[in-house]
This record gives C-alpha cells, structure tokens and sequence, in this order.
C-alpha cells in the first residue's frame, strides 16, 4: 500500500494527520525549519518510506520481491515505535513451527530462534522494514474508541 490516498483511506484523515504531525515534531526538535520538516514527511510518506509511516498497532508484510530463504518472516506488528527502530512481533513463519514459534520446527536460524517473542519483541530498524515489508493493516487508537465508526463492521460502536 502506497502514497497519501492510501493511507487516508486506511485510517482516516484525522489520524494520518496526527501522525505526520508527530513526525513533523521529530524532525523540529531535532533542528529542522518547520516548512522544510512538512515537505520532508509528507513527501517520504506519500513514496511510503518506513521512518515516516511506521506506527505502533500496523501489519507489515514481507514484499513479493523478497527471497523467503532469505526473510523466513511473512508478516510483522508493530507493537511499538521510537525515533530510530519500530519494536515488532513475528506474526506468521513460512513453515509450521510449534506454540512458541520458536521449536523444532521453526525456520529461523537457531541465533533468531530467541528473538521471535511476542511479550517484548524484536527491534526493527526503520531501513530494515523498509527493504522487506510493505505495509498492510493500520489501526490506529481511534478505531478502539466506542463512539469511533467503524466502516468494515458497518456499525458506529456501542449503543448503536
């Protein structure tokens, strides 16, 4: 999923806003001119560059082009996100691996095997996700709140 259209239509006008504001900030703080900030983030999101477009509660995707040989990983969520790296889960393996996705029958090599835990995650640079993954799902705070709509569902949340 690409570009600015994209990404509105994923989570809506309000919460994209909210998050390249947020980026915007980063770059402010750490000595950027306000106007060349907003060029900066607006235009890295609309190429869907991962340090502008990374979030806590997304589902990225490990992209067509990449070798699974070489990323055993298909699907990762991010549970959180600093300045530099995202923090992800390992969602799905290429092959069946058993409860803790990390046994006999896991593909990751066994030096992997440990960062495969779904309680603290794995540290993911933003230039990492970018070259393996696209992103697939969004869901942002919004969503979760009762008087929130919630289109895929049709409904407008409780009381409805």
């Amino acid at each position: 999923m690409t570009g600015l259209a994209s990404l509105t239509w994923l989570i809506g006008t309000q919460a994209l806003s909210d998050h390249i504001t947020a980026r915007v900030n980063e770059l402010v703080k750490a000595g950027t001119e306000y106007a060349a900030a907003c060029t900066k983030v607006t235009d890295a999101a609309d190429a869907s560059e991962a340090w502008a477009i990374a979030a806590t509660r997304q589902t990225w995707i490990r992209r067509h082009d990449v070798d699974p040989d070489e990323m055993p990983v298909r699907s990762l969520y991010v549970l959180e996100r600093t300045d530099t790296h995202v923090v992800v889960a390992y969602i799905d393996l290429d092959q069946a691996a058993d409860d803790t996705d990390d046994g006999d029958r896991s593909n990751l090599p066994p030096e992997k095997a440990a960062q495969n835990d779904h309680d603290q995650g794995v540290e993911y640079p933003f230039e990492l996700l970018e070259m393996s993954f696209e992103l697939a799902a969004w869901e942002p705070f919004e969503h979760l709140l009762p008087t929130a709509a919630v289109p895929a569902a049709g409904t407008k949340g409780v009381g409805e």
